[in-house]
């Protein structure tokens, strides 16, 4: 083959090589585009979780009734009260929600309700129950990190000691525990919450006041412990996530047309190089063990040369005669021979060429 045709080759070749590397390129910069597109839209389209505390607080005093041992008319907390002399109790229920970030949409409610609970000594079982909403459910949206809940409430003591005292003394009860408890139920959602299958925790901080005794000692009590950094759903609500999706699967799309226009060049452009190529990888990759190169002129002077038109018939002869295959490459021709040698002067050849 003549060296400026060679040189054609090479360069065709060259150049195609240089345009497929090109195509790949693109393709894993499309592919990595389309990859970070669909990455942002699921990112800012999923659920959010967000956790916040909570903490309660309870003050309360107790209004005295006329009587010449107190100058006060009000008790502070964290004493031991004399039952005859409450007149009532006035209690403030404190409740913060502190979020662990900036800007999270949520909801929250609460309500107060009273419950009388009149039990026997020495079991859990009540004998009488009964609660009334003494505030009414209050529901407020927020975007606000911190919020606080202040109520203030005016609890009737006298009416509940005498509705329960009269419960007993009609009944004849004896050994019994009976108390008021005011309770205030919280519940926090995030914008999306109502509609998740998310378990909904309500807190509780309330206000225990014995009843039908002569001495009363008032205990606040709440389930906040098991509440801390409670989990939030709630919905980021990006209106640009669209955008990164239809983004994200036109980069797809694309990336998906070079890999077919690739494949398809490939192809279309394949020379008879590239078959000689591919055709002398695929035998020195498998049968590699059974050949030896060799370097310089092959003579076949005084010989008998079988040409063989297929190399597994060289295999065949190679198990047969028990000699190597020999096989000497000419890159300026583009052709490889591989050759085996007998005891008989016969020489049996296959031959490739980029020209055949």
């Amino acid at each position: 083959m003549k060296r400026n045709q060679v040189r054609a080759i090479l360069t065709t070749q060259t150049k195609r090589r240089q345009i497929i590397l090109s195509l790949i390129g693109i393709i894993i910069i499309v592919a990595f585009l389309a990859v970070a597109n669909l990455y942002v839209f699921y990112h800012r389209s999923q659920e959010k979780y967000v956790t916040y505390d909570e903490t309660s607080d309870i003050d309360y005093k107790v209004q005295l009734k006329e009587n010449q041992f107190f100058s006060d008319n009000y008790l502070g907390d964290n004493k031991q009260y004399v039952a005859s002399l409450i007149e009532k109790i006035i209690a403030d229920f404190q409740y913060k929600i502190s979020m662990d970030e900036e800007n999270i949409q949520y909801k929250y409610s609460y309500w107060i309700e009273a419950n009388v609970d009149v039990k026997e000594v020495g079991t859990e079982k009540s004998l009488y129950n009964n609660s009334e909403i003494i505030k009414e459910k209050q529901t407020r949206t927020s975007t606000n990190r911190d919020v606080t809940i202040s109520e203030n409430v005016n609890i009737d003591y006298n009416y509940y000691n005498s509705l329960i005292s009269n419960f007993i003394n009609i009944y004849h009860l004896d050994d019994t525990i009976s108390n008021l408890t005011i309770n205030m139920h919280i519940n926090v959602v995030g914008n999306c919450e109502e509609k998740s299958n998310i378990e909904n925790k309500e807190s509780v901080i309330s206000l225990v006041i014995p009843l039908t005794t002569k001495t009363v000692g008032i205990d606040i009590s709440d389930n906040l412990i098991d509440n801390q950094n409670s989990v939030l759903l709630c919905d980021i609500n990006d209106k640009n996530a669209g955008i990164f999706m239809a983004l994200g699967s036109i980069f797809l799309l694309l990336d998906i047309g070079l890999i077919g226009y690739i494949l398809y060049y490939n192809f279309k452009t394949r020379t008879a190089e590239n078959v000689y190529e591919k055709n002398l990888k695929k035998i020195l990759n498998n049968y590699g063990s059974y050949i030896q190169k060799v370097e310089g002129k092959l003579i076949f002077d005084n010989c008998q040369v079988i040409k063989i038109d297929d190399f597994t018939d060289m295999l065949e002869i190679y198990d047969t005669i028990k000699q190597p295959i020999l096989m000497k490459e000419y890159p300026d021709q583009i052709e490889a021979v591989f050759i085996i040698p007998s005891n008989t002067n016969i020489i049996y050849m296959y031959k490739m060429s980029m020209n055949d």
